[in-house]
């Protein structure tokens, strides 16, 4: 089996690029892959490499696999190149983040391309789509609201074969937006640490003070710093925590700014972005992560299963993906109380540390048995094979639209839905792939 492969790689500073890292072994084990990435240089020894070029796309080549698979994250950096081709090209496309319109926006307003970004809402959501757009554009609506009236997910996934989330919460908020769009949900993988290769999880996490806390990835303004620092701030038992910040941050200057306002500039560090060995050896030695989302886009965290490769207690934010967990697995969080519940973990982590200790190993227990990069690759390829049905699905669904508009007028109109629904059925029936309802 041939398959074309779209990802960021590394070392791109993502954690998709080492999601595509960390399940290659096993997919090159299995089809042909060519990785398809738009970055000038990249870090990758098993697979065929090209780059993609949204002004030349190679059609020719593309065409030439079985089966063509997207990966799509919020971050316009890394995946902005993907959005067209995705739309031009069918395939599978990886939802990483099933909420896309911080990047979109963010790619349009950094190039001043007002005229494209109210094309994409006109084309994905009518005339009501493109007026709300417009008043966001001038500043009459916030970021929060287009984010919650807007995905943007239909406007990538128009031409999808089919999508793949990685928790309950993405995929109820695409059936929303996209009912008709086959959903295929599978757990993000992620393998152990290395010394934890036998499954045997050690209590590394529950020695003594000064306990060393962690927070590391992209750290923008839902990742709950400022409420972390604010709590440790707060503590009158501060000198007993260190706290860690790897990764970037969305504004260095605020976050310098506020610790030396609470006078921790003595209790935590900023390291920025580090190499992985550093970052997998500072997590080994860390006490306590802390990894929280809100607002959440709904997807599985690849940091949370980091965090648990390691054994490593956390705090989390009871939402979206995170509150599917099971409650044994990680402290939660609050999203209206975060302060308040930060500063409660950890003074309760202080008075028991091996309760904590003991979430971690819960954590690697369950993260173990369902994030295997093995059984995430079969589920790719299990539905790579059955390509050819899903395209001829979308065939018989595109067949049953046009058809409509054709006959929109000829019927009765309240029995107009009727006669699309048993047209699309009938269709599908013929190319022999089941109907949706």
């Amino acid at each position: 089996m041939r398959i074309n492969w779209f990802s960021p790689l590394p070392p791109s500073r993502t954690d998709i690029a080492q999601f595509t890292a960390r399940i290659l072994p096993d997919l090159c084990a299995h089809a042909e892959v060519t990785l398809w990435t738009a970055q000038d240089s990249w870090d990758v020894q098993t697979a065929t490499v090209r780059r993609f070029d949204p002004a030349h796309p190679r059609w020719d080549i593309l065409n030439q696999a079985d089966v063509t698979i997207y990966n799509i994250g919020n971050d316009a950096r890394f995946h902005s190149a993907f959005w067209e081709a995705c739309r031009e090209h069918s395939g599978f496309v990886i939802m990483h983040d099933v909420s896309l319109h911080d990047s979109i926006s963010h790619y349009h307003r950094e190039r001043g391309d007002r005229d494209g970004y109210l094309r994409i809402f006109e084309s994905a959501y009518g005339a009501r789509g493109r007026a709300d757009a417009e008043r966001y554009w001038s500043g009459a609506v916030s970021n929060e609201h287009m984010v919650k009236m807007y995905s943007c997910a239909p406007y990538v996934l128009a031409s999808s074969l089919g999508a793949i989330v990685h928790s309950g919460a993405a995929r109820e908020a695409l059936q929303r937006d996209l009912p008709e769009l086959p959903i295929v949900q599978l757990p993000l993988p992620y393998p152990p640490a290395a010394h934890f290769a036998g499954g045997f999880v050690p209590r590394l996490h529950a020695g003594s003070p000064p306990w060393r806390l962690i927070v590391f990835g992209f750290l923008g303004v839902n990742r709950g710093l400022h409420a972390l620092l604010a709590a440790l701030g707060a503590l009158s038992i501060r000198d007993r925590f260190r706290l860690d910040i790897y990764g970037e941050l969305y504004d260095r200057s605020a976050v310098s700014n506020l610790i030396h306002q609470l006078q921790l500039k003595n209790h935590v560090t900023i390291h920025g972005f580090v190499p992985e060995a550093e970052l997998e050896a500072a997590l080994a030695s860390a006490h306590l992560a802390v990894n929280l989302r809100y607002p959440t886009m709904g997807e599985a965290s690849g940091s949370q299963l980091r965090i648990w490769s390691h054994g490593l207690p956390s705090l989390v934010t009871r939402t979206g993906w995170y509150a599917e967990l099971p409650q044994d697995t990680a402290a939660f969080v609050r999203p209206e109380s975060m302060v308040e519940d930060i500063r409660e973990h950890l003074e309760a982590y202080a008075a028991a540390p091996a309760v904590y200790a003991e979430l971690g190993e819960k954590g690697y227990r369950y993260f173990a048995q369902r994030h295997s990069p093995a059984e995430y690759v079969k589920g790719i390829l299990q539905l790579a094979k059955q390509a050819s049905l899903y395209r001829a699905r979308a065939s018989g669904l595109y067949l049953a639209d046009r058809t409509a508009e054709t006959l929109d007028g000829w019927f009765v109109a309240d029995r107009l839905p009727e006669y699309i629904d048993r047209l699309a059925k009938e269709i599908c029936a013929v190319y022999g792939f089941p109907a949706s309802s």
